[in-house]
């Protein structure tokens, strides 16, 4: 046989089979085959899935718009979310409601300056599943009231409560009343947009207050429970009347008092944010104080003293001077909702000897003309304490300089009292504490 294969040229070498190279390659071509199948096929059943469950998201909203539409107080279509579970695949429906009041701006509570014209709705539809990048289902209609809301020889009055972070508070009493104190009290409570409507109501100066909801303690950015705004109603228009009111945190104000010190009966706190300040009236000498904040995120500087009136009650005011460096202002203290935060507040103390016998009252008087780098008052501050039976007193001060007076009367004002020279100061019970010209000096600045 091999004599046989040799005379036909039959090569032995072709016969010995695949080569372990030629069999990995050959898979390798077959895996490259079959992933590209595979993708294209998952790419099929993906977007047959994407649209199936697009056409019965469609249908929601389509659905929801005719729920809306169907709904017979305009007043009670506000914003709602829901969830429907339907061939395995979970589409969350978002529905929006804003009053138009003119062409240009809408709002869930509408603007001031129109009448209610009527209510946009939108309509957004997703799912769980939802491919990435690709948009849900939305829907938009226009609604008409059943009637007409409004009347051209009648004005409206549009509330809406609002926490600091734009979420809205609901069921929260509104009350409104004529601020001469004519004509009935309108009454209404914010529905689930944080809205209230005073229809049809007679043109003039309108006082609008809210309150807590039942069971809360809500405060608006000045810390007051029941806040009021005034408004002007003019026939054929709307006035909006927004507030920002939130679950309040509380502050345990704890003030320097070295030595014994007492405080004021009326000196305010200034609480400092990024926003407005705000400044808590006091009439006692309780120390610590309990101050209901609004939880604002940034947190408050808490300062002795009205800042707005006395810029020299703020430490960040003070400018370097001679040996004295930049004042600084406190670090700000988070306000949280339901949370009782404690707080320091620095300020000056000064002990009054000499007084004389006798009950004692004593008050102290900003200086219109400060010391050098000090901000000084804009308004005359005027700090009362609380009567003594010692010839000596210890008070604390808010930062700034002061006259410092004395009289056996209650209620006594600078100009019928006696001052105190400054010889009767003791200012080593805390330092920053400067006298001179029978004033006293309250300085935040570091030595330089």
């Amino acid at each position: 046989m091999k004599a046989i294969r040799d005379r036909l040229g039959v090569d032995d070498a072709r016969e010995a089979g695949l080569t372990l190279i030629e069999v990995v390659v050959a898979m390798v071509i077959f895996t490259i085959i079959t992933t590209g199948l595979l993708y294209t096929m998952v790419s099929l059943l993906t977007i047959t899935r994407d649209s199936r469950a697009r056409q019965v998201a469609t249908n929601l909203a389509s659905q929801e718009i005719d729920l809306a539409r169907d709904i017979g107080d305009i007043f009670s279509l506000v914003e709602r979310n829901r969830d429907v579970a339907i061939n395995g695949d979970t589409f969350h429906i978002k529905r929006t409601a804003h009053w138009v009041t003119n062409i240009s701006s809408s709002d869930a509570c509408g603007s001031g300056g129109g009448t209610l014209r009527f209510k946009r709705v939108k309509v957004t539809v997703v799912w769980d599943g939802l491919r990435s990048g690709s948009k849900g289902v939305e829907s938009d209609t226009l609604i008409n009231p059943n009637e007409r809301i409004s009347d051209p020889a009648l004005g409206t009055i549009l509330v809406s409560v609002k926490t600091g972070a734009g979420e809205a508070v609901a069921n929260v009493p509104v009350t409104a009343k004529l601020t001469d104190g004519t004509g009935p009290t309108l009454t209404g409570k914010t529905d689930s947009q944080g809205c209230a409507f005073f229809l049809r109501v007679a043109p003039g100066q309108y006082t609008t207050s809210i309150s807590s909801p039942s069971g809360f303690s809500y405060v608006d950015v000045d810390g007051n429970a029941s806040p009021s705004k005034t408004a002007a109603v003019a026939a054929g228009t709307s006035a909006a009347v927004p507030f920002f009111y939130d679950k309040s945190g509380t502050f345990t104000a704890s003030y320097t008092n070295t030595g014994g010190a007492v405080l004021p009966t009326n000196m305010p706190t200034t609480l400092l944010s990024t926003r407005d300040p705000s400044v808590f009236a006091s009439t006692t000498a309780a120390n610590p104080k309990t101050l209901a904040v609004y939880p604002w995120p940034d947190g408050y500087s808490v300062i002795a003293g009205n800042v707005p009136a006395c810029a020299a009650a703020d430490p960040g005011l003070w400018a370097a001077a001679g040996a004295k460096g930049e004042g600084t202002r406190p670090n700000p203290y988070a306000a949280l909702s339901g949370v009782n935060t404690p707080v320091a507040v620095s300020a000056g103390t000064v002990r009054v000897n000499n007084l004389g016998s006798g009950t004692k009252y004593v008050l102290i008087k900003s200086i219109s003309v400060p010391t050098a780098g000090q901000p000084g008052c804009a308004t005359e501050q005027i700090y009362r304490y609380a009567s003594t039976n010692s010839s000596n007193l210890t008070i604390t001060i808010p930062y700034g300089t002061w006259e410092i007076h004395k009289s056996t009367v209650s209620g006594f004002t600078p100009t019928v009292a006696t001052r105190v020279a400054s010889s009767n100061f003791v200012v080593g019970l805390l330092t920053a504490i400067l006298g001179g010209n029978n004033t006293i000096t309250a300085d935040p600045r570091p030595a330089a």
